[in-house]
């Protein structure tokens, strides 16, 4: 790729502390992660995009400082007013500031826990240095919506030349359009291991529909050619099942196993993982990678069907779709100048992300449907699909947030 430079700065945040882990219930723990993704699948690139890269490291020992410990008031509710219409939006919290009575601080202007909001909460283990994982956090997150920069398999830092990129969480739809729906959080507290805060309510903070975003360096499982990345599925299935429950979490969790000497590296899976843990989407690179793997699920909603006749009811009336964060994902590496402006990536993926009945379904059960060749949930590109985005869209729905200020 040509050299390019990372430019500008974010807000400085002060150094956190290790905090006291929740306590660990280790019961059914072996039966929820049978039914969780393990992935480590990457996407082949088009003809003339850089290829994909994957580094290995030595362990590494946590060494963080305790930070002081501060509480805020939460900013007023701002109104603007317009000739017609009234639009309330909230002011929330500043970059940095801690929420009160909690060990989170936001990682995003504008949280606001009041608000009927998903709370994401970012949290690492095993990290020599904190600043370190608040770096990868921050700079993987894509808030502005745009490609984040790589050098050496960490975030580029301003003024440095990049050797790479890729869209982050909130550079890819649905969550790209929807920054109104979360806070996005990062804690000093650090789970006993990876898997402490894995269960739905296995986790020690205080607010409602939570999903816990572990950034874990070289745990003892660490291996890139088997798992990166594992999460907990939500509990969202069927459209007639579509309801938030009255109590409890409806989440999953997720656990990003990342390399001590080039962090960024698997991060490209996390918004694939939060597929499964906040919209229930199956896997569907499995059939593709591993054969037929003995799974007995022929169908699993929304883009797997046992048969055609099943898929023409679940998604017969978007067939020839393309989801239009193709030409988002595009148009971003673009500008970001990660791709060269030859490059055939509409060419190449557009058939691959258009719906259709493609043979082999989600586990490569011979007869079995799925709705894309490629997508998201099979080689992580940053698009979902059409028919994946219309079900992640509908679960949002269920949310009624404030618009930020």
């Amino acid at each position: 790729m040509n050299a390019i430079r990372a430019s500008g700065t974010k807000p400085g945040h002060p150094r956190r502390g290790s905090g006291g882990a929740a306590p660990f219930l280790l019961v059914a723990f072996a039966l929820l992660f049978a039914a969780c993704s393990g992935d480590a699948v990457s996407a082949p690139g088009p003809t003339a995009s850089p290829a994909s890269t994957t580094a290995t490291g030595a362990g590494a020992t946590t060494s963080i400082v305790e930070p002081s410990t501060t509480t805020t008031t939460l900013p007023p509710t701002t109104t603007t007013t317009t000739s017609t219409t009234t639009t309330t939006t909230i002011a929330g919290m500043a970059e940095g500031e801690q929420l009160d009575g909690e060990r989170l601080w936001a990682m995003v202007p504008g949280n606001d826990a009041e608000v009927d909001r998903i709370n994401l909460v970012y949290a690492g283990w095993n990290w020599d240095s904190f600043d370190d994982f608040l770096a990868v956090a921050e700079g993987t997150l894509s808030w502005g919506g745009h490609a984040y920069l790589t050098t050496n398999g960490f975030p580029t830092e301003a003024g440095k030349e990049a050797h790479g990129g890729a869209l982050g969480l909130f550079a890819i739809e649905p969550w790209r359009s929807h920054t109104d729906w979360f806070n996005v959080w990062y804690t000093d507290l650090e789970p006993d291991h990876p898997q402490a805060w894995f269960l739905p309510n296995d986790h020690p903070f205080g607010l409602d529909d939570v999903v816990v975003i572990t950034l874990a360096i070289d745990p003892e499982s660490y291996d890139p050619n088997l798992i990166t990345s594992y999460s907990g599925p939500a509990t969202f299935h069927f459209p007639r099942e579509l309801s938030r429950p009255a109590e409890g979490n409806m989440f999953g969790h997720v656990i990003m196993n990342l390399s001590s000497t080039g962090p960024v590296y698997a991060m490209d899976a996390l918004p694939h993982e939060l597929g499964h843990a906040m919209f229930s989407l199956a896997d569907e690179y499995v059939g593709r990678v591993h054969g037929f793997d003995g799974r007995f699920d022929l169908s699993t909603w929304p883009s797997c069907a046992e048969d055609v006749v099943e898929a023409e009811e679940w998604w017969g009336d978007l067939i020839g779709q393309v989801d239009p964060m193709l030409d988002i994902w595009v148009e971003e590496m673009l500008s970001a100048g990660i791709w060269p402006e030859d490059t055939d990536a509409l060419e190449h993926y557009g058939p691959r992300v258009a719906v259709g009945f493609v043979d082999g379904g989600c586990y490569g059960v011979p007869g079995s449907i799925r709705a894309t060749e490629d997508s998201l949930m099979n080689t992580n590109i940053p698009v979902l699909g059409a028919v994946n985005r219309r079900w992640a869209e509908s679960v949002l729905a269920l949310w009624d947030p404030a618009p930020r200020a």
